[in-house]
């Protein structure tokens, strides 16, 4: 009897001290895709970096990382000036959570109209290395590739 009772509180305790992988998909969706595409869209500089650990680093298709909290604002900056309307989504295919830390990944696509008139279209995937900073997941590491310079770089 003794050893039931145990295990009983065993498993409440591992039940309670962790969020179910099912659940975090949802989460990582609400807490961080649609934030970042709310905040790319409406160009909300602080939103977009309150998304982003101190030191992280954004690591995009053939350019150099992009290391620390500066640097990514100096990017979001750029990109902001360069369009007229941005236009981003993102979905998670899947989110993993081990504690305090999460891997997720996912695809993206953005329609934006620079300031020159033209239109840009792409799509590709991303994932994401998360930790848990107070009540808030922060990116460390957010990688993202180009569906189509993956495509032109591996056609025959």
């Amino acid at each position: 009897m003794k050893k039931s009772i145990n295990l009983i509180w065993l498993t409440l305790l591992a039940n309670c001290s962790s969020i179910p992988n099912d659940n975090f998909k949802e989460i990582y969706q609400r807490e961080i895709c649609d934030k970042y595409s709310l905040y790319a869209n409406s160009k909300d500089l602080n939103g977009s970096l309150s998304l982003y650990a101190d030191d992280a680093i954004v690591n995009g298709s053939a350019v150099e990382p992009i290391v620390g909290i500066e640097t990514i604002k100096e990017n979001f900056i750029k990109w902001h000036e360069s369009t007229e309307t941005i236009n981003h989504s993102a979905t998670v295919i899947s989110a993993k959570v081990f504690g305090n830390e999460a891997f997720a990944y996912g695809s993206w696509k953005v329609d934006q109209i620079m300031k020159d008139g033209s239109k840009r279209e792409e799509r590709g995937h991303w994932s994401t290395h998360n930790v848990k900073v107070g009540n808030n997941w922060k990116m460390t590491i957010d990688h993202t590739n180009d569906a189509e310079f993956y495509k032109i770089r591996n056609t025959p």
